[in-house]
């Protein structure tokens, strides 16, 4: 079909789909959506997930813009959490170049925050490398639906598959049981199709989306290298903290820090138990 605001064209099981996720979220039991777009860097997550939000926009009356994109968690949960009836895009294309650990911590933070903001009615759609890699939380209780972006050749983009909440399931099952990638094997027909390059509508522009990913994938990576950094000193003051040899007044003396603080940095370990992990 064509979608006459924009002139863009969306597939029928398309807006089908997102009929279905304002009808749940507008619903006398105050339900939130949150629905999931994962698929190789490139070939569209985020331009999928703008043209649905837009859709979702112009349908329900509910504002959409840049400012409703997020990178950093902090901000996410806070607009989460001090808003109503919004529709959110949380973007995980700025922890591309973060360390596993540290993006886990952070999905650690968006679960404590979607158990509890069900009532808010939002519609969050979460943009993902690989829905199966994701905490179990997301998939197996949150998910209502997964978009699947892909390329036939490749290089082109603007493919997709939807599968819903009970095949998202199985789905994940088959990745934990047998490590096969399960898009090809529940492919459904009737719910794969096409999407038009969001950035080419105007809905958003995509110089202006490039800063915002760049200035907090840059922050974020900032935070994480301190993290890092902070880890290296605190494995050398455990390290001088245990030096054999010297009496403990005697190290500290020799640091030039009280006894207490020397004492401290013995105790580090078990402070933090995985300090000396590389």
């Amino acid at each position: 079909m064509k979608y006459t605001d924009k002139n863009f064209f969306m597939e029928d099981f398309h807006v089908e789909k997102l009929d279905n996720f304002i009808e749940r979220a507008a619903g006398k039991r105050k339900l939130d959506i949150v629905a999931m777009i994962d698929g190789d860097e490139g070939f569209g997550k985020t331009g999928l997930s703008i043209i649905s939000c837009y859709y979702l926009s112009q349908k329900t009356g509910r504002e959409f813009s840049l400012d409703n994109i997020f990178f950093d968690p902090e901000e996410f949960i806070t607009f989460i959490n001090s808003t109503r009836k919004q529709i959110i895009i949380w973007d995980e294309a700025a922890l591309g170049g973060l360390a596993s650990g540290w993006a886990s911590k952070i999905q650690q933070l968006l679960i404590q925050t979607l158990m509890t903001c069900r009532s808010r009615q939002h519609i969050i759609f979460f943009n993902c490398p690989k829905f199966y890699r994701l905490n179990q939380y997301f998939v197996g209780d949150r998910a209502w639906g997964l978009f699947h972006v892909y390329s036939r050749d490749g290089l082109n983009a603007g493919k997709m598959t939807y599968y819903k909440k009970d095949t998202i399931e199985r789905m994940l099952n088959l990745w934990q049981t047998k490590r096969l990638k399960p898009y090809k094997i529940y492919c459904n027909k009737m719910l794969r199709g096409g999407f038009v390059d969001a950035f080419n509508t105007g809905i958003i522009d995509e110089d202006e989306y490039e800063k915002k990913k760049d200035f907090y994938t840059q922050k974020l990576l900032t935070m994480f290298k301190k993290k890092q950094d902070n880890k290296k000193i605190n494995v050398l003051k455990y390290k001088v903290a245990k030096m054999k040899g010297l009496e403990t007044s005697e190290k500290a003396k020799e640091v030039g820090v009280s006894y207490e603080t020397m004492r401290r940095w013995g105790l580090l370990l078990e402070k933090y138990p995985k300090l000396l992990e590389n």
